[in-house]
């Protein structure tokens, strides 16, 4: 038999089947505290035998912009901007870290002699107006 407190209230004895029929219905949670015979303590629902097999709630993702970790500087925007408008030919995304996009801009200019840049061009002023971040995630300053 077990015993589980609400409020300041401690409710009981009730079986292990009701018990669980309380969580399922959301008058307990995993947190609230039970005992029964043998225990030394008080625990919340989810620490005892009871709490084995329950589905554990997902962890809270925090809704703030997370910091800047390691060597990873914030690189400006303007420097970008500046490179993918009067180059416009992927050096904007080299300095962002996306070098594929960088490369294949790159490549199409001087492999089509030329001819290739004005699109790439193009390519790369709807970048400067789009883009916010960086490769690593990590917005532009």
């Amino acid at each position: 038999m077990w015993y589980y407190q609400q409020g300041s209230n401690r409710m009981g004895p009730i079986d292990e089947a009701t018990i669980r029929g309380l969580l399922t219905s959301g008058q307990i949670s995993i947190d609230t505290l039970v005992w029964t015979t043998g225990m030394s303590s008080w625990v919340p629902l989810q620490q005892s035998s009871l709490g084995a097999g329950l589905p554990t709630p997902p962890s809270a993702v925090p809704s703030y912009p997370m910091p800047v970790q390691g060597n990873q500087i914030a690189k400006d925007r303007v420097a970008y901007i500046l490179l993918a408008v009067l180059l416009g030919f992927g050096v904007h995304n080299f300095f962002a870290g996306y070098t594929n996009r960088g490369l294949i801009q790159l490549l199409v200019s001087i492999l089509t002699c030329g001819l290739g840049w004005f699109p790439m061009w193009i390519w790369g002023i709807v970048e400067a107006c789009t883009v916010t971040k960086d490769a690593n995630g990590v917005d532009f300053k």
